[in-house]
């Protein structure tokens, strides 16, 4: 059997990236797998805006979906009442 050079490379291109890419195909045992987080943000509605929340005006049911199968926070204070230290203090948990 008489193997030219092209084709040995082109086998071991294709082993070593199969070898490479078998860790990702699945976490290690013992690891924990990440949660996925969405955090929406807006401003300036009534705490009734979304049909989620009590509306029966406003039909939303993509954000009801995944209001649903997710957390959902019913009462959220910050510091200021200016937009962008509330989005600031929100997201980083620190004071503006």
């Amino acid at each position: 059997m008489n193997t030219s050079r092209r084709d040995l490379l082109k086998k071991l291109s294709f082993s070593t990236l199969a070898a490479a890419l078998q860790g990702y195909a699945a976490p290690a045992s013992g690891e924990k797998s990440r949660p996925n987080i969405l955090f929406i943000l807006t401003d300036d509605h009534a705490n009734k805006a979304l049909s989620c929340y009590g509306s029966t005006v406003n039909k939303t049911p993509n954000l009801d979906r995944i209001a649903r199968e997710g957390m959902r926070f019913n009462h959220a204070y910050v510091t200021t009442s200016l937009c962008s230290p509330s989005r600031a203090t929100i997201l980083t948990g620190t004071y503006p």
